[in-house]
């Protein structure tokens, strides 16, 4: 059982009226809204104006600074004045001094001399012996004043580097020479001397 009270024909009418009239006024809303396209709206705030703006004016470049001026030379430069004085003539008597100079002559240099009881002979590597190595030792030697070797180098080989060795070792050990002379002056100098080791002569 309803307890709501019946609305009577005249309440009726104006309700509908109402929401009739309520629907007019969206409508009429909508339409005069959505009349815009949203976009052009859109589009017309994007929209900015392009300026172009005017570069500004190239500097022109400094003239190049003026040529130094040179004067020009003058059309005649006059000579100077020179006054020339004549030798006075020599002396009658005067005898002509002549000097005459003589080359002077460099010290002779005379080459060192074996000793009287002439160089001992270096020993005879054993394994040069076992194998039959046999040749000749080009040396050059140092040799102080005294005729000393203090030095000397294989500037010759034997073609045996047993040989070489045993050659050399004993001319720095063991050999004395007649030195070097400059005149009467004893010089150190290098000498060259070679040595044969051949086996039938050990």
């Amino acid at each position: 059982m309803s307890y709501k009270a019946k609305k009577t024909l005249p309440e009726r009418i104006t309700g509908i009226a109402v929401v009739v009239l309520f629907h007019v006024v969206i409508i009429y809303l909508l339409l005069n809204n959505l009349g815009h396209n949203p976009l052009e709206i859109v589009k017309q705030q994007i929209d900015a104006k392009i300026i172009e703006e005017e570069a500004p004016p190239e500097e022109e470049a400094p003239p190049p600074p003026p040529p130094d001026f040179v004067p020009p030379p003058p059309d005649f430069v006059p000579p100077p004045d020179i006054e020339f004085t004549a030798d006075a003539p020599p002396p009658a008597n005067a005898n002509a001094i002549t000097v005459s100079k003589k080359p002077v002559e460099e010290a002779k240099t005379t080459p060192p001399r074996p000793p009287k009881k002439g160089l001992s002979r270096p020993p005879y590597p054993s394994a040069s012996l076992r194998l039959g190595e046999e040749g000749s030792v080009g040396l050059a030697l140092y040799l102080d004043e005294s005729g000393k070797v203090r030095d000397g180098k294989v500037e010759g080989s034997s073609g045996f580097e047993r040989l070489d060795e045993a050659a050399l070792k004993h001319a720095i050990r063991a050999w004395k020479f007649e030195p070097c002379m400059k005149g009467t002056q004893p010089i150190a100098c290098w000498h060259r001397i070679k040595f044969r080791f051949k086996i039938d002569e050990k």
